[in-house]
This record gives structure tokens, C-alpha cells and sequence, in this order.
């Protein structure tokens, strides 16, 4: 589950994970390019540093010891699923998934940065296994993180409710899922929670954690955007702020 930073390997502007690519690009400019890479040439993951078998970037010992206790949740979660998840959830997750295990979560682990999503997409994380990655609303929330000079891979992102609804229909959580997203959000200790959408901001105020509320990338889908404008990405300058300049 753990991805250390000397795996991936820095080609122009941005980091790849050779292990994600059946065929290696000759260069890649920027993230542009990086977020243009066809899945049929280059692989279901090439345009994510992460896959299901590595999950959680780690940088130093600290994090190792925060991405240990949360594959500890993890395998917990894949023991006892139906203690986190409705199972009507869970029964459409293992339909529509592509790759073995469940939806968790995935970014670097001592960001200082978590961004909580609703629920995994059908076409998305739900296929994947990776957070807001390969459907419209999850590559819309990337160019607008690599617009404002963050790499999405480098903050944590996970969801309230970490199985695919059956037909990308969420009908709502309960204490299941909100134990399991209160233990790994402990587990992290972020100096900033954003909260994409309002499933994401309502779960984050029952569980007591101050969060910023901002627009699930969805609602600006719906409106016709596949690349951020100047208001989505005013709305999403506050992570920038928190995130800083990446110090590896």
C-alpha cells in the first residue's frame, strides 16, 4: 500500500510511477501532458502516480508510521466490510470494480491536506479504486489542483462513503460509514479538511471536524466545464494556501 518517494521518477514537470506504465512516455512537458496520456497505450493508471497495490505516498519515517496504521484501517475495512458500508453499496462496488480490494483512499499522508469526497464514481474510483481520478468530475478536480501549482497526487484525498452506490445514486450514510472515516481522519491529524460537496461537508459536521466547504466538481460538470475557469479556481485557492510550495 505504501508508495516511497524515490519510486517515481520526474519526467519534465511532473512525477509518473513506472510501475503504472506499459509503455514509458518519451517526455511529458507538464501536467497537460501528463492528464493527456491515453489509457489504451499507456495504462489504466498512467495519469496517477497511485494504483490499488500503492496507495499512500510516503516521504520520511513519519509517514511510514501514518500509512502503517492506515493499511492497518484498510485491511480492517476489507476483513468486515458491511461494520463501514451499506451493503447495498458494497455488492455494487465488487460488480463494477476492476481491480481486487475496495475503494479507500490515496495521496500523500503527511500533506497536512485532506480533501473528503462524497462517494466513489461508477466510472471513477469506483472502476479504479483511486479517489476523484479517470471520470469527468475527478480529472475536472485535477487540472484545477495543477492549475493553481498543486499536484493532486500529493494531497490525501479520500471519500465518506468508500463504496460505489449502485447507479452512482448516493441514498445517504450512517454511523458505518462515518466510524471508519472518523478513525482514519484521526489516524492523519490534517492542518486543513476541505470538504468537496455537501454529503462530505454534512458527514464532517456530525463527526465534530472543522471543515471548508467547497463545490463538489460535479456541479461545475453539469454546467458544461471540463477545464477549471477563473471561479472554480478562486473557490479552490484555499488549498493552495494550506498546501504551500511542494518541499519534498
Amino acid at each position: 500500500m505504501l508508495l516511497k518517494l524515490d519510486e517515481l521518477e520526474q519526467i519534465g514537470k511532473v512525477y509518473v510511477n513506472p510501475r503504472n506504465l506499459k509503455t514509458k512516455p518519451l517526455f511529458l512537458r507538464d501536467w497537460r501532458d501528463f492528464l493527456n496520456l491515453e489509457e489504451k497505450v499507456y495504462g489504466l493508471y498512467a495519469r496517477t502516480i497511485y494504483n490499488p497495490e500503492q496507495r499512500f505516498l510516503v516521504v520520511d519515517r513519519k509517514d511510514e508510521k501514518v500509512s502503517g496504521e492506515l493499511e492497518a484501517l484498510y485491511r480492517e475495512f476489507l476483513r468486515e466490510p458491511l461494520r463501514f458500508c451499506h451493503e447495498e453499496y458494497y455488492s455494487y462496488q465488487l460488480e463494477v470494480r476492476s481491480f481486487d480490494g475496495l475503494p479507500f483512499a490515496n495521496g500523500w499522508v503527511g500533506s497536512g491536506v485532506v480533501l473528503v469526497g462524497e462517494a466513489p464514481g461508477r466510472k471513477g474510483c469506483g472502476l479504479t479504486g483511486i479517489c476523484f481520478y479517470r471520470d469527468a468530475s475527478g480529472m475536472l478536480l485535477r487540472k484545477a489542483l495543477f492549475s493553481l501549482g498543486i499536484n493532486p497526487d500529493f494531497v490525501y484525498i479520500t471519500n465518506v462513503v468508500k463504496c460505489n452506490p449502485p447507479g452512482n445514486k448516493l441514498k445517504g450514510f450512517d454511523e458505518r460509514e462515518l466510524s471508519l472515516l472518523q478513525r482514519e481522519l484521526e489516524i492523519l491529524k490534517p492542518k486543513a479538511i476541505f470538504a468537496i460537496g455537501r454529503t462530505a461537508e454534512k458527514a464532517l459536521k456530525r463527526l465534530g471536524f472543522d471543515a471548508t466547504y467547497l463545490r463538489h466538481p460535479a456541479w461545475y460538470v453539469r454546467r458544461g466545464l471540463r477545464e477549471a475557469n477563473k471561479e472554480m479556481l478562486n473557490e479552490y485557492t484555499p488549498v493552495k494556501e494550506v498546501f504551500g510550495e511542494w518541499k519534498p
